[in-house]
């Protein structure tokens, strides 16, 4: 359809104009004054000026005669259940770690329905951890 139907185009804007109004078919730039335009221009300026100040607080490194930005870290993020000792690659993990200091799958074994006790300060023992390692890596090699 390479030939424009003016009159379906009209009849389709008369359709939604009675249907939504006046202002769903109006030109948004028919509303535009100068004190729109020029609010809008100091809103991409002050835009600007904080990505230049963001981007001037990110140190500067020169490797081999290129100079790159240099990421900060503000917190290394320990992936180390300090209940069983495992690695988590996991971001399931996060929730838990930053909540009640172990792997989803500590919190499931010590803690889940238990989170009075846990909070109190109850931890598991050395046995109690092997004992639900050994489980883990028994149900691990069945399935």
């Amino acid at each position: 359809m390479t030939k424009k139907d003016y009159n379906y185009m009209a009849a389709m804007e008369k359709a939604v104009a009675e249907k939504y109004g006046k202002e769903a078919v109006q030109d948004f730039r028919s509303q535009w004054t100068d004190l729109n335009e020029k609010q809008y221009l100091e809103q991409l300026r002050a835009r600007q000026r904080l990505r230049d100040k963001t981007r001037d607080d990110n140190p500067r490194v020169e490797i081999d005669g290129i100079i790159i930005r240099k990421k900060v870290d503000f917190e290394k993020n320990n992936r180390t259940c300090p209940i069983c000792k495992t690695y988590s690659f996991s971001s399931r993990d996060d929730l838990y770690m930053n909540r009640f200091e172990s792997c989803h799958r500590c919190y499931i074994d010590f803690v889940e329905h238990r989170e009075d006790r846990w909070n109190k300060g109850w931890k598991p023992t050395e046995e109690q951890v092997m004992t639900a390692l050994t489980r883990r890596k028994k149900q691990w090699l069945i399935s």
